[in-house]
């Protein structure tokens, strides 16, 4: 604040301690109650606004803090230099001999209802309907966003609905192929190894019979017997080899 508002200054130059009560807007000073009828009547301030000190406290710091003396010569602003677009001192004056001077109370008065202070307050009404505007627009899109994002999880919840589904049916028909697969290698295999088995069998009853003439028979029987089961020999000696060439007998794969 611009002085000490707890006090009055008139009774304080006085060396008198009475606590303030009003406030003078254009002497920026606080007053007491007796001061104020003073102040009311003496020529030079009868038209200077008071309003209570309580009120002066609770006015904003932009307000309060605003100076209206000229803070480089400590006087009352007394002209308003057009040139430059502010208010000066009597002393200023001289180091604003080429400006454009006029009473400052010709731009101060009727203020309130100036051109430019309604322009300004339109212009100020104009600013705050454009940000609300602009913030019922933003909230808008941020809603809109929120929809859109619940929208595509949703979509991809059933995309991933669809894709599992189809990996349920791919998953079945892979399964139904392998198992296909495996019974006709496994059916190929048994059919195989039943007839190597039955090879095997009649090739020992061959070398039983072989080996039961050698010991008992005649060598005629051993020499006639020996032409056929050469013959019965040959027989299984082409069929495993066919097996070969066929490529029976390598590793079965699923595929």
């Amino acid at each position: 604040m611009a002085t000490n508002t707890t006090f009055c200054g008139p009774c304080s130059e006085r060396h008198i301690t009475k606590p303030s009560a009003n406030w003078c807007t254009e002497c920026e000073e606080a007053i007491c109650d007796d001061c104020k009828e003073h102040h009311k009547v003496f020529k030079a301030t009868r038209g200077h606004e008071l309003i209570p000190i309580d009120k002066y406290k609770s006015l904003p710091s932009f307000i309060t803090d605003i100076q209206q003396s000229c803070t480089n010569h400590k006087e009352k602003y007394q002209q308003y230099c057009v040139g430059h677009a502010l208010p000066i001192c009597l002393k200023c004056i001289k180091e604003h001999q080429k400006c454009n001077g006029i009473p400052l109370e010709e731009v101060t008065n009727n203020a309130t209802t100036s051109g430019h202070f309604q322009d300004l307050e339109t212009r100020l009404i104009d600013l705050l309907q454009n940000i609300d505007r602009i913030k019922k627009n933003r909230k808008a899109n941020l809603k809109s966003i929120e929809e859109m994002k619940e929208l595509h999880l949703a979509e991809i919840q059933q995309i991933r609905h669809q894709i599992n589904k189809n990996l349920d049916i791919l998953e079945k028909e892979i399964k139904q192929d392998l198992e296909k697969k495996e019974c006709q290698c496994k059916t190929n295999i048994q059919q195989m190894l039943s007839s190597v088995k039955e090879k095997k069998n009649l090739i020992t009853e061959y070398q039983t019979t072989l080996q039961g003439i050698k010991q008992h028979g005649s060598n005629l029987q051993l020499f006639l017997v020996m032409k056929d089961i050469e013959v019965k020999v040959l027989e299984n000696e082409q069929f495993l080899q066919s097996l070969i060439e066929r490529k029976q007998i390598e590793q079965w794969v699923l595929k």
